[in-house]
């Protein structure tokens, strides 16, 4: 009989739902066991067909389809519910009668039907009934193709939230892509400084503009005396001076002619304001009329699927120059070279290239960028829009162009009909009244706002007309980019050498030169529209010609406070805890990922402007919220609580009281009906803070003859005697003890009398009260030394301990007393005594730490005595040194090297060999 060997038992089968009961109508469905892992891999798998076969066969059956249904029979087509149990005893029972041929039809079934058993796995249940059905590993599979995270689940919403895992990625992911945008515009401001690019823009400029140059550089005080001349030659030669003429009179009128005196050299003229404001209006206007937006920019397109983004990928590798689906693309500084000299290419390109014109020009300007980085929230304004086939875009660009192409004509109506109704303006002087200051925050200002028009009207006699229309005609682009984009994302900040106060200029999407606050609000992407385009305002980069860069985010924000509209976008700083030795949390240091990233374009501080200064206290500078303060109703019991002026007698507190005689100020009624009540109303001014006698007496000072307590409160017990003094005095009367409480003008200082003879006053327990120096007696001091009570006793001084505080704990009051007073004549006396036994206390702690020293150096050394004593008498009995020496032992313990001494072998043991040769012997032969 062969050996019984234990097996593990086999899942039992699941047991059978009960039916359900009679005041129920439930459907009772069979449960499908869940196989286990073990079960999973020690099952045989299951045999695939190649797409040939199944391909054989799908033909095999379409052309025997009406034979089978012919030789069907009618209960193979009733919908019945079969339970599952129902289902494996059919199978095991005719698993018998099936024959061999037909297993590639129960495997073809078994691929139609999911969950029917196989033929195999039905083989398996006829030889042992104990075995189930193996069900197949599942997991979860986007739609776009990656694995679904099962995340966490809300609790009470059933909701599955984001995983830390991803999180974590979006997080990161963020942080990446805001390190790429930096690099990019890095790059892209590198090249705002190649000096090919500013010289073709510079040359392209109109002769009209190019003048107004030069009387912007006149107003600043630039130019030289040789070209001051060489100006006022040409108005001369132009004849352009009669003006003037007229203006000369007989009563010494002005003299306006180019015989007339310029201004001292280098002495900006600021009769019309700052001069930058009126350039960068006629700059503007040029770069709108020159520009032309022939690509789409930089836009934030959101988290795409993994299959979507795998596509898109594969696409950009074999397409990379498709600008409409991709961008643009600009490879190299030649092909920003190319786009300067065209003056065409995306709007962000047009703004770079309207920075790099005015740092040609000698403006100190940066280029602000907006960044657009995908965000690390799980909102649906961070998932990317659903991707559109080549045919609906189509459809919506014919659409744009109609709707473009109605409000054209439609403007081009309004244009004509308005130019016959109003007459043409009267030209008026720019300079305005003499009299009057300019305010150059003035939003309405003509400076604050580019015309649309190609021609600005001058004041000045030199010129009445500037032309900014360009040489080159603007070419007219196929197709309108980025219209959904209402705010841009590139704009240039350009410094005014007079203010010291950097202006926010946008010539390509608002036209807009943001000289007071509510044009600086334009920049800030809000409403609808940004929501649509997916705009956000998170980080605001200004680049600066040298290479710095700063954040210029808080210029831009209404109210300029953080986090403001950041809020969800901009990544906030994170505590990061700092542990000590025992692995708790020490402190928290905060870290903020973005300003590490900002800290390697930090401009250095012996390089820092006026400019840069006065931008970080003023406009960089976070505003703080403006604390909101409930409003209260007044002349109601809530409002006089918290009133500041006036006061009830029931808000009181236990230690305030109305001084007597203050008069009420009114009286104020609180309810209605048969509930009204009146309270007196009384000046905040008249209320004092009141104390106890002990309290007084313990600031030294005491209550005056014949003061009567201004209010009576019950008393409070914190040691157990006064509890018991509390409870006795409430047994004898069936009332709560009481005390008074004074005011400060009720107290005096407490001054006692002086001592006579050198005798010191003591009190019930046999000490002094010196609470504050006023209560120490005239011809006594007071001692704070350790240990002078001690030896006044010894000199047979009289004194009393100082009593200085109190101390509670554990319901009890203990004195604090600290050193001692006593007569002034003994004074010398104690303090060289109590220095004499300080050096002797020092001394005998000295020599009882010597004799501690040398009571363990004589225990070392006997220990090395005896140490050395058993070397000298067991050095024959073996051992290593390690073995015998405890010190090398415990050195070899640590890791240190410690020499050992070789073994040295006698004349003796040489002689007495015993037989044996020792190591290093040579045997003669």
């Amino acid at each position: 009989m062969p050996p019984y060997v234990s097996r593990k038992r086999a899942r039992s089968s699941s047991p059978v739902p009960s039916s359900p009961s009679k005041g129920r109508n439930v459907k009772a469905t069979a449960k499908r066991v869940k196989t286990t892992l073990f079960e999973t891999i020690d099952a045989t798998p299951k045999r695939t067909r190649t797409a040939d076969e199944n391909k054989k066969l799908l033909e095999k059956l379409n052309e025997d389809d009406d034979e089978s249904l012919s030789e069907a029979d009618t209960d193979d087509f009733e919908d019945v519910d079969v339970p599952l149990a129902k289902k494996r005893k059919v199978a095991q029972s005719n698993d018998h009668d099936v024959p061999s041929e037909v297993d590639d039809e129960m495997d073809w079934e078994d691929a139609i039907a999911n969950g029917a058993p196989s033929a195999q796995s039905t083989s398996h249940a006829a030889n042992d009934s104990i075995e189930h059905d193996i069900e197949d590993v599942s997991f979860s599979v986007k739609e776009d193709g990656g694995i679904a995270d099962e995340g966490i689940r809300v609790p009470g919403l059933g909701k599955k939230g984001p995983s830390k895992r991803e999180k974590h990625v979006r997080i990161q992911s963020h942080c990446l892509h805001v390190q790429a945008l930096m690099w990019h515009n890095t790059v892209r401001n590198g090249w705002l400084n190649d000096k090919p690019v500013q010289k073709t823009l510079v040359e392209g400029l109109t002769e009209g503009v190019k003048r107004e140059v030069t009387r912007w550089r006149e107003s600043m005080g630039t130019l030289s005396h040789e070209q001051l001349e060489a100006k006022k030659q040409a108005r001369s030669a132009n004849g352009k001076g009669k003006r003037g003429r007229r203006l000369k009179g007989k009563d010494g009128g002005r003299e306006w002619t180019h015989g007339a005196q310029h201004l001292e050299q280098g002495v900006p003229n600021l009769s019309a304001g700052d001069p930058l404001l009126r350039l960068l209006k006629v700059l503007a206007a040029y770069w709108r009329k020159r520009f032309t937006i022939t690509a789409p920019g930089l836009r934030k397109q959101g988290y795409m699927p993994v299959k979507r983004l795998r596509d898109e990928i594969k696409d950009w590798e074999k397409n990379r120059g498709d600008m409409e689906h991709h961008g643009e693309r600009i490879e190299n500084i030649e092909h920003f070279r190319k786009l300067a000299k065209e003056c065409e290419g995306s709007r962000d390109v047009g703004a770079q290239l309207f920075t790099a014109l005015l740092r040609g020009l000698g403006i100190e300007a940066r280029m602000v960028v907006n960044l657009q980085p995908i965000g690390f929230g799980f909102s649906k304004a961070e998932e990317a829009e659903p991707k559109k086939s080549k045919k609906a875009a189509k459809v919506e660009s014919e659409t744009d162009e109609v709707v473009d192409t109605k409000q054209s004509k439609k403007a081009a109506g309004r244009k004509a009909r308005t130019a016959l109704q109003e007459e043409r303006p009267s030209r008026k002087s720019a300079r305005g009244n003499k009299n009057q200051p300019i305010d150059l925050d003035n939003s309405d200002s003509p400076l604050s706002e580019v015309p649309a028009d190609v021609e600005i009207i001058e004041d000045d006699d030199d010129l009445s007309i500037i032309d900014v229309t360009p040489s080159t005609p603007k070419k007219k682009p196929n197709k309108k980019y980025d219209r959904d984009l209402a705010f841009p994302n590139y704009w240039v900040e350009a410094c005014s050498p007079i203010l010291h106060k950097y202006i926010p200029v946008d010539p390509v999407v608002l036209s807009t030169i943001a000289s007071n606050e509510e044009l600086l609000q334009l920049f800030e992407p809000r409403g609808k529209k940004a929501e649509q385009a997916k705009q956000v305002m998170c980080y605001t980069i200004a680049f600066s010609a040298d290479g710095t860069a700063k954040d210029v985010t808080v210029r831009y924000l209404r109210k300029h406070q953080l986090p403001g509209k950041t809020k969800g976008t901009r990544m906030p700083a994170e505590k990061v805890p700092i542990h000590n030795r025992k692995g708790k949390v020490k402190r928290y240091e905060e870290y903020d990922c973005f300003r590490t990233v900002m800290s390697i374009y930090d401009r250095p501080e012996s390089k820092r402007t006026l400019a840069d200064k006065l931008e970080d206290q003023n406009d960089l500078k976070p505003a703080k919220p403006e604390k909101q303060e409930k409003e209260v109703e007044k002349e109601s019991l809530q409002w006089y609580k918290q009133s500041a002026e006036y006061v009830l007698e029931q808000h009181l507190r236990r230690e305030e009281a109305i001084i007597p005689g203050s008069e009420t100020v009114r009286t104020f009624t609180a309810g209605k009906g048969d509930k009204a009540k009146e309270h007196p109303v009384y000046r905040r001014a008249d209320v004092v803070t009141c104390k106890t006698v002990e309290s007084w007496h313990k600031e030294g000072r005491a209550i005056k003859m014949g003061e009567q307590p201004m209010k009576l409160v019950p008393m409070r017990a914190v040691t157990l005697i006064r509890k018991r003094e509390m409870e006795d005095a409430e047994r004898e009367t069936g009332e709560k003890l009481k005390q008074g409480l004074y005011s400060i003008d009720q107290t005096d200082w407490i001054i006692p009398p002086p001592i006579e003879n050198g005798v010191i006053p003591k009190n019930a327990f046999g000490n002094m009260d010196v609470y504050v120096p006023t209560m120490v007696p005239a011809g006594a001091v007071h001692l704070p030394l350790k240990g002078t009570a001690k030896l006044c006793r010894k000199l047979e001084i009289d004194y009393a301990e100082a009593c200085t505080g109190f101390e509670f704990g554990k319901q009890r009051a203990v004195p604090v007393l600290t050193g001692v007073v006593v007569a002034e004549e003994h004074e010398l006396l104690v303090r060289d005594a109590w220095r004499a036994e300080q050096k002797e206390a020092k001394r005998k702690e000295d020599t009882k730490r010597t004799a501690a020293a040398l009571q363990w150096w004589r225990k070392m050394l006997l220990g090395l005595r005896v140490l050395d004593r058993m070397r000298v008498e067991y050095a024959d009995a073996g051992g290593t040194e390690e073995e015998l020496n405890p010190f090398v032992r415990k050195a070899k313990r640590e890791g240190r090297a410690v020499a050992m001494k070789a073994p040295q072998a006698s004349a003796e043991a040489d002689a007495e060999g015993g037989g044996i040769f020792l190591p290093g012997h040579d045997e003669e032969e």
